[in-house]
């Protein structure tokens, strides 16, 4: 048992070092949001470097996010053009428009607009294709694994849900929560966003060289 805990390899400092990781991967994808401008990329990063990571590629977590970063960055940058607008309409209307009537509309936009974007983030860090492309792929890869998608969604509503009992009942490890930020949800979507990924991964590879299908 003491050897266990003094093994670099073995699950406890194996988990150390994953929470290292996201926590240095939540410092730098902060500070490099600061311009606003720069979110698409940052999330379009994290997810590659969060992918990258449980495959294990090696070297340092943050060289990975800076190399994707940059790889990246137009089309992110791009997407990020189009969905932070949809966001803040959808906002918008969730806070000042008040009409029943909508009600069900706005709450399927909304399912739509939450379970959607995870996946286009991923898209875009795999495959070399135009931006619309890679916005249809995103569509038919959300949509044909809808229980995969609705799971990515309760990751997100349970860490939600977790950061505000956190902060309720125990306030004090709210710090630790805030300081793992977003790579952590990154972390937790990846599984699920791979497994809905294989079919156009399988079609990707069987396809003759050029852009993704």
């Amino acid at each position: 048992m003491r050897e266990r805990w003094f093994d670099s390899e073995g699950p406890f400092w194996t988990a150390m070092g994953r929470i290292a990781d996201i926590v240095l991967l939540n410092l730098a994808a902060l500070l490099i949001s600061l311009p606003l401008v720069s979110i698409g990329a940052v999330l379009v990063a994290l997810h590659d470097t969060a992918r990258r990571s449980l495959d294990g590629a090696g070297g340092s977590v943050v060289r990975i996010f800076l190399g994707s970063l940059r790889a990246n960055w137009r089309q992110a940058t791009a997407a990020w053009l189009i969905v932070a607008p949809l966001g803040g309409l959808l906002t918008a209307w969730w806070l000042w428009l008040d009409a029943p009537e909508l009600t069900v509309l706005k709450v399927v936009v909304s399912v739509v607009f939450v379970v959607l974007f995870p996946f286009w983030w991923a898209v875009i860090a795999r495959f070399e294709n135009s931006l619309g492309r890679n916005l249809i792929n995103t569509v038919v890869v959300t949509f044909a694994g809808l229980p995969l998608a609705l799971a990515v969604a309760a990751i997100d509503v349970a860490l939600i849900g977790l950061g505000v009992a956190v902060a309720v009942w125990l306030p004090q490890g709210l710090f630790l929560l805030l300081m793992l930020g977003y790579p952590l949800i990154a972390f937790a979507h990846t599984p699920l966003l791979e497994r809905a990924l294989r079919p156009l991964l399988a079609r990707a590879a069987e396809a003759p060289p050029g852009p993704a299908p």
